[in-house]
C-alpha cells in the first residue's frame, strides 16, 4: 500500500496536537513518495498528452472508448441484457462516433439496477461505495475502484495548475466538511498536513467571518478553495469591513456550485484575483477545467467521453451532459445522462493550443437551476443575468417554483434593504422574463444552506420540468 493511501486512513485518527509534527514530516518526502503511483502515473500522462493534435487525441479517445464498452458488454450484465434488447451489433462499434447506436442511461436506472452495473470481475467489498450528494432528495450510489481518489486528484491538480496551484499550495477551505475536533475555535481549523485552513461554512454569522478574516491574514492561504456561494458571503464580510483583507490571494478555485456572472465578477472584484472552475461529477464521468486563457472549459479527454443531448436524446449545441467514463471499469457507466445543463463553444480554436473539446459553460442542472414561465419554456439563471445595485442589499435570495409562471422569491436582507428596493428587483426581473414570470417577493429573517454546505438560489417544486409544455429554454 502506497504513503498516501496509509496516510488518508489514519489520518482522522491523529490528534490535532500531532498534525504540524506529521506535516512538517510528510512535506519533507519528494513528491512521488507523498502522493504514490496512481497520482503520479496520471500526472505524468496529462502533461504529455496535453498539447496533442486533434488527430492524435482522437485516436487515444477512441482506444478508450472502444475498451469500455467491449468490457462492459463482456462483463457487466445489465450492459449485455440492455444491449441484447436494443439491437446493439458490437461488431458495428469502430470508435466514438458510433456511440449514437448505444442507449442512454440515467440516474433511475443506475438507482434501480445498481448491482447489475457492477463488472463479474469485481466484488463490491473491493470496491468504494460512493453516493450523489442527494440534493434532489433521492440520493444515487455507484461503486468506484479504489485508485480513482489519486487519480481524480491528478486530474484535478492538473487543471488548478493552470492558475499556478501545485499539491502543496496552501488553501483556504470554504466547503461543508467536518471541522476537525481540537482547535481553539470550533469553526474553523488549520490543518498543517494538508496546508488547509478550514472553516465552517454553516454559521457565517458576523462574528465567525471577522475570526475567519484574522486567520487568514496569520496563516496567508494561497488559494481559495469552496462553494461559491460561501465565498461570496466572505466576499460581502471583508468589501464592508474595516481596511478590508490583508492578504492577497493567488486564485479562486470554485468548485461544486453553478457559479453565475455576476457572482464571478463580484468576488474577482473584491479580492483582486481571478475565479477559475471546473466541472466534475461524483459519478466521474466527465471533467471539464477553465483555461488560463478564456473561461471556456477543456474537456479532460482521457477522463471520459461527453456529449450534448437535447430532452429527446439528440446531440444539441446546448443540452444535457452525457458522459462516459474511462477510469472505472468496475462499475461502468456508458451513456448517462447527468442532468446537467452546459453547452459547446462556437469559436474554432483557443488561444492556449490545446485541442480537445470545450464547453462555453455549465449552465447547472435541467430540475435544479431554471425555472418554468407561463408558457412553458425554461429560464436559466444565466439568462435573468442578475446584476443590479438593488443585490447588494441582499445577504441571500431564493427562487421557488410550484406553478409555470409564478416564483416565489425569498430575499434575506442586509441592514440597507428597502422596500423601495423589492420593488426595483421584482420589476427588474418581470422585465427581464418578457412579462411571462410574476415574481412574489418576500423578506426572511435567514435563509439556510443545505446539509452538505451548498446553497441552492432556484427550489424548483415543479416535476420534471424537461416535460413541461414542449417550450424552449431561453
Amino acid at each position: 500500500m502506497s504513503l498516501i493511501y496509509t496516510v488518508k486512513q489514519n489520518y482522522e485518527k491523529l490528534p490535532a496536537s500531532l498534525l504540524k509534527i506529521a506535516g512538517a514530516l510528510y512535506y519533507r518526502l519528494p513528491l512521488e513518495k507523498r502522493y504514490g503511483s496512481d497520482f503520479n502515473k496520471t500526472t505524468e500522462l496529462l502533461k504529455s498528452t496535453e498539447y496533442l493534435s486533434k488527430e492524435e487525441i482522437d485516436t487515444l479517445v477512441n482506444e478508450r472508448f472502444l475498451y469500455i464498452v467491449q468490457y462492459a458488454a463482456a462483463h457487466v450484465p445489465y450492459y449485455r441484457e440492455k444491449y441484447a434488447e436494443y439491437g446493439v451489433n458490437m461488431d458495428s462499434i469502430h470508435d466514438v462516433r458510433d456511440v449514437v447506436k448505444l442507449p442512454t442511461i440515467d440516474k433511475e436506472e443506475l438507482r434501480s439496477h445498481r448491482d447489475q452495473f457492477i463488472s463479474d470481475e469485481y466484488r463490491p467489498d473491493d470496491l468504494m461505495y460512493i453516493t450523489t450528494s442527494g440534493s434532489t432528495g433521492n440520493p444515487v450510489g455507484f461503486y468506484q475502484k479504489k485508485s480513482m481518489v489519486m487519480t481524480e486528484w491528478a486530474y484535478v491538480m492538473h487543471i488548478w495548475s493552470r492558475v499556478g496551484c501545485k499539491p502543496d499550495s496552501s488553501r483556504l477551505v470554504l466547503r461543508g466538511k467536518k471541522i476537525k475536533a481540537g482547535g481553539n475555535n470550533p469553526h474553523l481549523f488549520y490543518d498543517p498536513l494538508r496546508r488547509e485552513l478550514s472553516c465552517d461554512v454553516f454559521n457565517m454569522t458576523e462574528e465567525n467571518l471577522e475570526n475567519y478574516c484574522v486567520v487568514i491574514e496569520k496563516y496567508k492561504p494561497e488559494f481559495v478553495h469552496g462553494y461559491m456561494s460561501a465565498i461570496v458571503m466572505l466576499a460581502k464580510y471583508v468589501e464592508t469591513r474595516s481596511g478590508g483583507l490583508k492578504h492577497q490571494f493567488k486564485g479562486i478555485l470554485a468548485v461544486s456550485e453553478n457559479i453565475l456572472q455576476e457572482q464571478r465578477e463580484y468576488v474577482e472584484k473584491v479580492f483582486g484575483t481571478r475565479v477559475f472552475s471546473f466541472y466534475g461529477h461524483s459519478e466521474r464521468l466527465v471533467m471539464a477545467g477553465e483555461c488560463e486563457k478564456s473561461s471556456m472549459y477543456h474537456v479532460e479527454p482521457l477522463y471520459g467521453y461527453c456529449e450534448l443531448l437535447d430532452r429527446n436524446g439528440n446531440p444539441a449545441m446546448e443540452g444535457d451532459i452525457t458522459g462516459t467514463g474511462f477510469l472505472n471499469d468496475a462499475m461502468p457507466l456508458i451513456r448517462y445522462r447527468t442532468g446537467d445543463l452546459a453547452s459547446w463553444s462556437e469559436k474554432e480554436d483557443c488561444k492556449c493550443g490545446r485541442h480537445s473539446l470545450r464547453l462555453a459553460g455549465v449552465q447547472g442542472r435541467w430540475n435544479q437551476d431554471m425555472l418554468v414561465n407561463k408558457e412553458g419554456a425554461l429560464v436559466s439563471l444565466a439568462a435573468l443575468n442578475i446584476h443590479s445595485d438593488e443585490f447588494d442589499h441582499l445577504v441571500r435570495y431564493k427562487l421557488i417554483q410550484s406553478e409555470p409562471g409564478v416564483v416565489r422569491m425569498e430575499i434575506q436582507p442586509a441592514d440597507s434593504f428597502t422596500n423601495q428596493d423589492a420593488q426595483r428587483i421584482k420589476k427588474l426581473l418581470e422585465q427581464k422574463t418578457g412579462g411571462k414570470m410574476q415574481f412574489n417577493i418576500y423578506t426572511v429573517r435567514s435563509i439556510p444552506i443545505m446539509h452538505n454546505g451548498k446553497y441552492r438560489i432556484v427550489e424548483q417544486k415543479i416535476p420534471d420540468i424537461m416535460k413541461i409544455g414542449g417550450g424552449s429554454k431561453l
